[in-house]
């Protein structure tokens, strides 16, 4: 499986969900912190923006977040430990340590195999989707998992819907397993 050892990929971004468990004054946080985004006309949560580590919040009343940008779980920790600094210092309490729950990872790739033909592979793999007319990639769905990926005529991928860094490789071994069985590559080069 040296193939495997020859793709690259690297995390690009983490989603995660956050319950600081406690209320937030989003009236308090708007008028506070800076590179906050809050009309509840438009939609219930404050959009925060933090600048280091680069991630940005859905701050919503209850307590409940999302948190995007990151490049990492530790970038994750970093950036909540910050904001709920920051809430503390405004008066917020919270009865419990934050609960982080990693929603995706979203990472990028190259399979270093050169140009691919994507209309012969569409045609061939199991599980895929390959509508050029509408994305220049075809969508490859790892079965029996939430993971999904991208895969374009340059070799290089994204792997969506994993919640931690196995999930990224097993989906890439099983794109290359996969490619390999149909013998739209060779795994031996």
């Amino acid at each position: 499986m040296d193939m495997l050892s020859r793709v690259k990929v690297r995390v690009e971004n983490v989603v995660a969900s956050i319950d600081l468990h406690g209320e937030i004054d989003l009236e308090k946080v708007v008028s506070n912190l800076k590179n906050v985004e809050y009309d509840p006309s438009v939609f219930p949560g404050a959009i925060y923006k933090l600048e280091k580590p680069k991630t940005t919040f859905l701050i919503f009343d209850t307590g409940k977040l999302v948190c995007t940008g990151a490049k990492n779980t530790e970038e994750i920790k970093e950036a909540v430990k910050t904001l709920v600094r920051q809430l503390e210092k405004l008066g917020m309490k919270f009865s419990d340590d934050p609960t982080i729950e990693i929603q995706n990872l979203v990472a990028s790739g190259d399979l270093n195999m050169g140009n691919l033909d994507l209309d012969i592979i569409a045609l061939t793999l199991p599980n895929c989707e390959y509508e050029p007319e509408i994305f220049p990639g075809i969508i490859y769905r790892v079965r029996g998992s939430r993971l999904t990926v991208l895969l374009f005529t340059t070799g290089k991928i994204v792997v969506a819907g994993a919640r931690n860094e196995e999930d990224i490789c097993f989906a890439v071994k099983n794109l290359l397993e996969e490619l390999e069985k149909y013998g739209l590559i060779n795994m031996g080069g």
